[in-house]
């Protein structure tokens, strides 16, 4: 089902965003205050438009309320960011999406009322730190403050001495293993004699402490 989307700032945040919606069959909205950029980029988008995303009567003229998301990506200018997600969330947009630049930047934008604000430095750097630490990560999703769900991809050290899920030694209360993906293949809540193999991810939700604990293990 297709959907519509506005991105309001065409930095490589907001064009990298539009490939993807397009290539999903979305209807996409470019804006940015450069004619040159918006030119350059119009064949991407279903539609563009060259504005002041910090112009209220600008922004009033593009209805943002019609779509299911107003993305905001400023990448050098953290005043018109703040000043857009303002007028976006008065001009009645569904949803607005915004990239902070900064701590300060990502709690203003919050109380600015931001619906989802993203700060990709951050998000990055924690994804790399983890998997460096833990060379057996693959990713994982952060479900709240302490509460991750975390792919672990199993090494042959592990699988010389752990032959099934059950010589993992999982504490079933704090640890839950959601699946394991083998190749295409996917097998969901396995038991405890199901085999593990090198190569095997995991797919485990817990503690934040528990799973790192098991990461040192891999």
């Amino acid at each position: 089902m297709s959907r519509q989307f506005a991105i309001l700032g065409l930095g490589y945040f907001g064009i990298t965003l539009a490939e993807e919606l397009v290539r999903k069959h979305n209807q996409v909205l470019g804006v940015d205050r450069s004619e040159t950029r918006v030119n350059e980029f119009a064949d991407l988008f279903s539609h563009t438009v060259a504005a002041d995303i910090t112009d209220e009567k600008a922004l009033a003229e593009l209805s943002l309320g019609d779509y299911d998301a107003v993305i905001i990506d400023v990448d050098d200018n953290i005043e018109a960011s703040m000043v857009c997600t303002m007028l976006a969330k008065e001009q009645g947009a569904q949803e607005v999406w915004a990239k902070a630049h900064s701590d300060t930047h990502y709690r203003l934008l919050k109380q600015l009322g931001a619906d989802h604000v993203v700060y990709p430095e951050r998000d990055i750097g924690m994804r790399v730190a983890e998997s460096l630490h833990y060379h057996a990560l693959v990713d994982f999703i952060r479900l709240g403050e302490r509460q991750f769900i975390v792919e672990f991809q199993t090494t042959e050290r592990l699988t010389e001495r752990c032959h099934t899920i059950g010589d993992l030694g999982l504490d079933d209360a704090n640890l839950a293993l959601i699946a394991i993906r083998r190749g295409d293949g996917l097998e969901k809540a396995p038991d405890n004699d199901a085999p593990l193999k090198p190569h095997d991810h995991l797919v485990l939700m817990g503690d934040l402490e528990d799973l790192r604990n098991l990461g040192k293990k891999l």
